[in-house]
């Protein structure tokens, strides 16, 4: 069986229910999002996007931030920066 690519555990992550977006911005901080996904080790990875840098983060070891928790994520979000 091949290895999913990232964008295919994306959508699994999805229907699956794992991702949960804790919180969308607020006056403090428009456009911060801040969510939370389950990984398939049962590992709660944090995550979300920093308006003031620009970009979005993830605590999973994938270091390019293109890893498919993040990838989840933004099929769910739209920004406005």
């Amino acid at each position: 069986m091949p290895r999913e690519d990232a964008t295919t555990k994306a959508h699994r992550l999805l229907a699956e229910g794992r991702l949960r977006v804790v919180r969308c911005g607020d006056e403090a901080r428009p456009g911060l999002i801040v969510a939370e996904c389950r990984g398939d080790t049962g590992q709660v990875y944090n995550l979300g996007y920093d308006p003031g840098r620009k970009e979005f983060r993830c605590t999973c070891m994938e270091m390019r931030g293109r890893c498919s928790h993040l990838r989840a994520l933004q099929l769910v979000v739209v920004r406005d920066d």
